[in-house]
């Protein structure tokens, strides 16, 4: 079995091509006509090598190869094909374009499997046309996490409802029938490039996942009042310093938590952003990552913030209010996601066989594996990224090379998984 890397470039390049922005990166939102361009690209790819395709009532698109038992649960590998604003050509599109690759071997090369494969691509993973808490929509769909409501509430920048916006692109979400009933997915195998400098910097050629961290996002609005920088200090209800004061809040409650959380304010908001005068209103968004759920259980973050902010709002005068960002179907913050040792382990064994060098990444950002864990075995690869890392920006790159490593990985773990044998082990 070969991958045929002429096949892999083509198939990125030409991804690449369904964007907004033209030499200026991929610019693909969900439910555009790029969007769309890309689906029947891969809808015909799927095609020609006699996969059978079909759209669920949330807009995945899947391609399904057949096993010898119809009926047993199936493997599914793949990613998502939307982007950000001027993002690069590898996030995600890798992934899909990974799995794409391994099915057409299996074919070429006549390889029997007892389970059913499926390639599944998503087009809603970044959740950036419909603004913070939207994302991995689609896998959050798959496994009965996402709210109706958030159809009606997820709005872009032109006021278009995430309901309506699908209606236009030719769905009518149904939610009921995406959903994917509880053991009908053996296992979910997302290859992704690593959006990060590690596996380059250690000189690996693959990074298996350990787990993911759970997610905690808030809001936090400062009102004061608006004065001319000549204003006496003590007349001042400054909306700037008593963010200040929450900035260095936030980062002695996540000291005091200890190794379990990290927490940042990565983004202030602040008006009239002047030096002339003394900001009336100001935005903290603060975001919490989540590395031990039973350290995290020792205290109440919201409460912890709520403390803080009320010795703030007297020390200042400035009025406060606190929101949660919950992403819909979930207490925030999300738990831990842990991938399969099981199916990493097999990963590992793949490589040491084909002379690849691997390292385990003890935490990833989020992506769509991290929903599907709590729903199936699921394990993530990782191929280096170039450039220091950098992604969502024209610049990112993945050499070509290293995605075929990472599509051998996936598709002799796809081979062993899938297997009779492996279903004798069940």
């Amino acid at each position: 079995m070969k991958v045929n890397l002429d096949r892999v470039i083509k198939d990125i390049e030409t991804l690449a091509t369904f964007t907004s922005t033209p030499g200026n990166g991929v610019t693909r939102l969900s439910y555009t006509k790029e969007d769309r361009l890309a689906r029947e690209y891969l809808k015909s790819e799927m095609k020609k090598f006699g996969l059978k395709v079909w759209e669920d009532g949330f807009s995945n698109l899947f391609g399904r190869r057949e096993g010898k038992n119809p009926k047993a649960p199936v493997i599914m590998i793949g990613s998502h094909y939307d982007s950000v604003t001027n993002g690069g050509a590898f996030d995600g599109v890798a992934g899909v374009v990974a799995a794409l690759e391994v099915l057409r071997i299996f074919e070429e090369n006549n390889i029997h499997n007892y389970y059913p494969i499926e390639i599944i691509a998503m087009n809603a993973e970044e959740g950036h046309r419909f603004g913070v808490g939207t994302g991995v929509a689609n896998s959050r769909a798959l496994i009965g996490r996402f709210v109706e409501e958030e159809l009606d509430f997820a709005k872009d920048k032109n006021g278009i409802s995430k309901r309506q916006a699908m209606i236009e692109y030719g769905f009518t979400p149904d939610l009921d029938s995406a959903k994917r009933p509880k053991g009908s997915i053996k296992t979910f195998i997302e290859l992704h490039v690593e959006q990060g400098p590690i596996l380059d910097n250690n000189k690996k050629d693959i990074g298996l996942v350990e787990n993911f961290p759970g997610i905690g996002r808030y809001k936090v609005k400062f009102q004061g009042q608006l004065k001319a920088s000549t204003a006496p200090m003590n007349t001042r209800r400054d909306a700037l310093v008593a963010a200040s004061k929450f900035v260095l809040a936030v980062n002695k409650i996540a000291q005091k938590v200890g190794d379990a959380i990290t927490g940042t304010v990565g983004e202030l908001r602040i008006s009239p952003n002047s030096h002339q005068l003394v900001p009336e209103f100001a935005e903290a968004s603060v975001e919490i990552r989540v590395f031990d759920e039973e350290g995290l259980s020792k205290v109440n973050l919201y409460d912890e913030f709520e403390k803080e902010l009320k010795v703030i709002e007297e020390e200042t005068k400035v009025k406060i209010e606190l929101s949660e960002v919950a992403r819909r179907g979930y207490s925030n913050p999300t738990p831990p996601s842990h991938m399969s040792s099981k199916n990493n382990e097999i990963a590992k064994r793949i490589c040491e066989r084909l002379g690849y060098s691997c390292m385990v990444l003890k935490e990833g950002t989020g992506h769509d594996a991290m929903m599907m864990s709590e729903f199936t075995p699921t394990n993530m690869i990782f191929v280096p990224s170039k450039r220091g890392g950098t992604t969502h920006n024209p610049d990112e790159w993945t050499d070509y090379e290293d995605i075929k490593k990472g599509i051998d990985v996936l598709m002799y773990s796809v081979k062993e998984l899938s297997a009779f044998e492996e279903a004798q082990q069940d």
